[in-house]
């Protein structure tokens, strides 16, 4: 096993043909390793049972910790949370609005009205539901899932009638999917807990929603995912297949810092003939004999110093810009060869260095916009220094509405549906993210385009 270690980052090489990268830092708590392992097969199918506190759970990941591990490799990605909060943004829109489903006569085609529904809209303003759903639309890019508590209202339990007064959040990396008992296939509950390593004490289960019988828990929970292939239980991130190169593109800053910080600052190698010392030591000793005094290493040593002081004082410094120096070499017959002083300038090859990584990055940049399905115009990233113009981020934004945004839409808002069918039965009320067309600037009337109204 081979350790590489520059100030607090470094690599671990256990000779299996893998690669480990760490980190020890002083902030958090303590020993904080790298999200992932290069080069590393992970297991992420969840579906190996694991127990935790007594409860057998639907780990998330090898080490039960995947949302953890997802936070600590955005976080050192330069881009990864300004690409995910751009995706979004591009979800959003502008927010949640009411809808009726409508088909146009002239051709047939299927739109949303979208209507007001003050009733809806003011009790669930009661609870806040646009930040509840922004807050599930987050994880929902980030881990392609969320989920969400429903609280009933107390009637049920004195033969009255059931209402859901409210839908809660769930902050995804706290809640496990209980594994399913034997001869079931689904999980029939959620534990939420300080996970990877909740407490017992404070750790709860709730059952799971019935959109068919929405009443019959006082508290239940949900989870809601983009279903990922070959995943029996809960979803994968979309760029899962990218954390390589995100890991990469978050180590390329550190390294360079911390080449900066210990990179040798050597310019130039200077060599002197032994020849030369050992006349300074005979003059040194006839000196030292002359005063009687004793001759000691140390003044031959203290010599050296300021000899080497003086020369390059002459080589070096604004001054000597331009000067030019003579050294001469003579024959020495102990050692056999020439001897004089000589002065080689070191190549450290950094602009190569530098340009490499930048390549590096680069790359690393446009693997991670194609892991998170987003094009780099979108994302704000200028690969090549290539600066897109208005009518490709147009098109980009165009295909992205029409292609990207539908599944997200259905998943979102799909808990929020179902309160408001439970609490408004028979319903025509649809919820959906309202997003305004994106029109060339050109097809815009004078008084409306963007110059004129900022």
């Amino acid at each position: 096993m081979e350790v590489r270690r520059s100030g607090n980052f470094g690599f671990v090489d256990p000779g299996n043909g893998s690669l480990y990268s760490f980190d020890i830092s002083g902030r958090g708590k303590g020993w904080e390793p790298s999200s992932i392992m290069l080069n590393h097969n992970r297991n992420t199918c969840f579906t190996r049972k694991m127990s935790v506190a007594g409860y057998d759970i639907v780990p998330m990941g090898d080490n039960n910790d995947m949302p953890g591990e997802v936070m600590r490799l955005l976080d050192r990605f330069y881009a990864g949370e300004g690409i995910l909060g751009k995706i979004a943004g591009l979800q959003w829109g502008d927010g949640p609005r009411f809808y009726e489903d409508a088909i146009d006569d002239t051709d047939n085609r299927f739109y949303k009205k979208w209507v007001l529904a003050p009733d809806i809209e003011s009790d669930m303003s009661s609870w806040d539901y646009r930040i509840c759903m922004h807050r599930c639309l987050v994880d929902l890019t980030h881990m392609q899932g969320f989920f969400i508590k429903f609280v009933r209202n107390r009637a049920p339990r004195i033969g009255g009638r059931g209402k859901l007064l409210r839908l809660e959040h769930i902050p995804y990396q706290r809640a496990r999917l209980l594994y399913p008992p034997p001869g079931k296939n689904d999980p029939e509950g959620i534990v939420v807990g300080d996970f990877p390593f909740p407490d017992p004490e404070y750790m709860e289960r709730y059952p799971i929603f019935d959109p068919a019988d929405p009443f019959r828990y006082p508290v239940s929970a949900r989870y809601y995912n983009i279903y990922s292939f070959c995943k029996d239980f809960v979803s994968t991130p979309r760029f899962l297949g990218a954390f390589d190169w995100l890991e990469i593109a978050g180590t390329l800053a550190p390294l360079l810092h911390n080449y900066n910080l210990n990179s040798s600052a050597l310019s130039l190698h200077i060599e002197s003939p032994q020849g030369y010392w050992d006349k300074a030591e005979e003059r040194l000793k006839s000196v030292c004999r002359k005063r009687g005094e004793t001759y000691t290493a140390k003044m031959l040593e203290d010599y050296k110093d300021e000899c080497m002081e003086k020369f390059a004082g002459g080589i070096t410094g604004m001054k000597n810009v331009g000067k030019y120096m003579h050294t001469t070499r003579f024959w020495s017959d102990e050692a056999n060869d020439f001897e004089g002083w000589k002065v080689t300038p070191i190549d450290k090859k950094v602009k190569d260095y530098i340009e490499a990584q930048i390549r590096i990055s680069n790359k690393a940049d446009a693997a991670a916009t194609s892991g998170f399905g987003i094009d780099p115009v979108l994302a704000n990233l200028i690969l090549e220094n290539k600066l897109s113009s208005g009518s490709e981020k147009l098109y980009s934004i165009k295909v992205y509405n029409a292609s990207e945004t539908a599944i997200p839409d259905m998943i979102l808002c799909k808990p929020v549906q179902e309160y408001i069918n439970a609490n408004w039965p028979g319903t025509d009320i649809r919820i959906g993210l309202y997003r305004n067309v994106v029109s060339q600037e050109e097809n815009v009337s004078p008084g409306n385009r963007m110059k004129e109204n900022i």
